[in-house]
């Protein structure tokens, strides 16, 4: 069974971000539950005609866009071709907004 999330406020994950990497939050890293890719929005730029976004980062590895989409989870192989909002989310993060609502996301590469 996954461990508990690790639960934050937003102010909270903006705040750790801040004081890993900057505020330059295109350069923050994250890294892949699934596979251990360590990946930063910015890496993602290069496919947004195929739909990622910066935000990508954050809930998919970066192998669903750059080629490695045979790389399944959990095949040791990286990058994977891993996304949280599908089947299984094995993210251990979970950001809470203002408003109440929760985000999963992956961690932060410390």
């Amino acid at each position: 069974m996954p461990a508990e999330p690790i639960r934050m406020t937003k102010d909270e994950w903006l705040k750790k971000g801040r004081e890993l990497f900057g505020d330059d939050m295109m350069q923050w890293k994250f890294v892949c539950p699934s596979c251990g890719h360590v990946q930063r929005p910015e890496d993602f730029r290069p496919y947004k005609d195929r739909g990622a976004t910066p935000n990508s980062a954050l809930i998919e590895c970066i192998g669903r866009y750059d080629g490695h989409m045979h790389v399944h989870i959990g095949s040791g192989e990286s990058p994977c071709n891993y996304a949280s909002y599908g089947l299984f989310n094995f993210n251990p993060v979970t950001v809470t907004d203002e408003d109440g609502t929760e985000h999963r996301c992956f961690a932060f590469k410390e």
